[in-house]
């Protein structure tokens, strides 16, 4: 199993196995905390062999620098080939996040585990802001 996509966005989604995905991001600067980010997404999609075929455990977390989880998603998924497929096929998936409260700055991560082994880590950097700057929140769809 490879990680072809794994990403932070403001809105991603799935449909007719096509992964879409709005402004990928990996950095928030915010003026004050705790900050409430109203909506964020994790975007992922898996290049799967025919060997791999079946039942999997898919797991997402997003977790800060001491280890405590903001966000986690445990699924159950079972990928299956049509009859007549390559021996590769990929699966898109989009999680869908609201109200995921940041109560410090600091370095986030988000990690992909695929049967509890980890595939992919993705940074999410939590900054405060300086008094008078500019801040780098994305706009919400």
């Amino acid at each position: 199993m490879k990680v072809l996509i794994a990403a932070v966005a403001d809105h991603a989604w799935v449909e007719n196995g096509c992964l879409s995905l709005c402004r990928a991001f990996d950095s928030i600067s915010v003026d004050k905390f705790p900050y409430v980010l109203a909506r964020m997404s994790v975007a992922l999609r898996l290049l799967i062999n025919r060997l791999e075929a079946g039942e999997h455990k898919l797991g997402i977390s997003l977790t800060d620098a001491d280890g405590h989880k903001l966000m986690n998603s445990d699924i159950k998924i079972n990928f299956q080939f049509p009859e007549g497929a390559v021996s590769d096929t990929s699966f898109s998936f989009a999680l869908n996040g609201q109200n995921v409260t940041f109560q410090k700055p600091g370095d986030y991560v988000i990690n992909i585990l695929v049967d509890a082994r980890i595939e992919a880590s993705v940074p999410l950097y939590v900054r405060e802001s300086k008094p008078g700057g500019k801040l780098d929140i994305p706009d919400r769809i």
